[in-house]
């Protein structure tokens, strides 16, 4: 027999459950599952580990906000993708047809989303890849395949007329052989070109040889005015650290992506003075003023410090700037599931009919700012940061509006049969 404590505990959790999701007379209603396409181990496993904080944060918003048209919202991790192609694709496989995954969120390894992308389209899934080569949603995109953060190409649309006023227009390229570095180096240099800049490409295998010395040696000096590294955040500390080796931080000017070092501390004197395209600023004193409140709550929720390390560990670096793509990911599934009524995969056409062209007002669900997500190529935008690291730490030097990332797009997926 239930004590009286027992039952108004029993009580009381019933309550909140049909203030939740409605009736009860059959039941708790079917949880949405969401699937994430984890990076336990490998090259970006840190990374891994903070989208899947962040998701798991989301999806806690969402149940507090009535869930995805009444019913709970669940995630469901992948075993582990490992950085590799192959095997992130048959993890994603098995969210789906054995997990029951509705909708999955993706590797932030460039590779993974490319061999994934097809598998998405074959079993209906709507999947939303966190690498941010150009070739996602350029080449190798589809109906089902939705960029919730940008691609290399849209950081250096909104970026370069920036870099050639103040940094130059002589660049030396270093890259990596992988997607990530690779689509750096070619949307670079078709930039560097059209304005009447020179560019040197130096490629380097992957992973890099442990002693880039002879990488190094391949620069001209007289002929760069900017240095730029393409690189996972590993390979980006090795590469960084062996050209302060050789004094060309005061030499050059030194850029890259955020994505390089985002998992990195800007302490490091190899660090100091060089300059970074970011989606959102590291540190909460350099954020919007207008966008401060939603900032605060959503690091609040993912667990990080107004400085952006982890609120329980003070001495790890989390990629802020980086998590907004799954964490976004999550309230574009929720905007366009109540916009359709979507039951399941019968009313996924519809769904992505609602994602194309849909708009994200700054909020909570949007920390980042107001943003939209073009029909034809299934990318968002959003304003992009100049941030440059001084006295060890990142500062915004300028905020570039989301309406300069636009680039002429080759994809119109959403003329695709379904």
């Amino acid at each position: 027999m239930l004590t009286r404590r027992e039952f108004l505990r029993t009580s009381t959790a019933a309550t909140v459950t049909f203030w939740l999701f409605g009736t009860m007379s059959q039941g708790q209603p079917q949880p949405i599952r969401i699937g994430h396409q984890l990076d336990r181990t490998g090259a970006v496993a840190l990374f891994g580990k903070w989208h899947n904080r962040a998701l798991d944060a989301a999806i806690k918003l969402v149940n507090e906000q009535r869930g995805i048209n009444g019913r709970p919202v669940e995630l469901v991790n992948s075993d582990d993708a490992q950085t590799k192609p192959d095997v992130g694709k048959d993890e994603f496989e098995k969210l789906v047809t054995q997990r029951g995954a509705d909708f999955v969120i993706g590797s932030v390894f460039s590779g993974t989303n490319i061999a994934t992308a097809p598998l998405a389209k074959s079993l209906k899934t709507v999947y939303f890849p966190q690498g941010i080569a150009t070739d996602i949603t350029e080449k190798f995109g589809n109906r089902y395949v939705f960029k919730s953060y940008h691609t290399v190409r849209a950081a250096i649309e909104a970026a370069h007329e920036w870099v050639f006023a103040n940094l130059g227009k002589r660049f030396t390229i270093v890259h990596s052989v992988i997607d990530l570095g690779r689509s750096q180096a070619e949307d670079w240099a078709e930039k560097i070109r059209a304005a009447g800049g020179s560019v040197q490409l130096i490629s380097v295998p992957f992973p890099a040889p442990s002693d880039l010395f002879p990488i190094i040696q391949k620069i001209d000096l007289s002929k760069t005015d900017v240095l730029y590294h393409a690189f996972t955040a590993v390979e980006t500390a090795r590469f960084l650290q062996a050209a302060f080796d050789q004094n060309l931080q005061s030499r050059l000017k030194v850029l890259g992506l955020i994505e390089g070092i985002d998992i990195l501390s800007t302490a490091e004197p190899w660090l100091e003075g060089t300059y970074f395209i970011s989606g959102y600023p590291r540190r909460a004193d350099q954020v919007p003023e207008e966008l401060r409140a939603f900032d605060r709550e959503y690091r609040r929720r993912v667990g990080i410090s107004a400085e952006g390390f982890a609120l329980e560990n003070p001495r790890e670096v989390v990629p802020i700037a980086d998590l907004f793509g799954s964490w976004q990911a999550v309230f574009l599934i929720k905007q366009a599931a109540e916009l359709v009524n979507w039951r399941g995969k019968a009313d996924t056409p519809a769904l992505i009919q609602a994602l194309e062209g849909l708009t994200m007002p700054a909020s909570v669900n949007f920390p980042q700012g107001a943003q939209f997500l073009r029909a034809q190529d299934h990318l968002v935008f959003h304003d992009h940061y100049i941030e440059r690291v001084e006295s060890g730490q990142l500062k915004v030097l300028a905020r570039i509006p989301r309406e300069q990332s636009l680039y002429k797009t080759g994809a119109d997926y959403a003329k695709e049969e379904f």
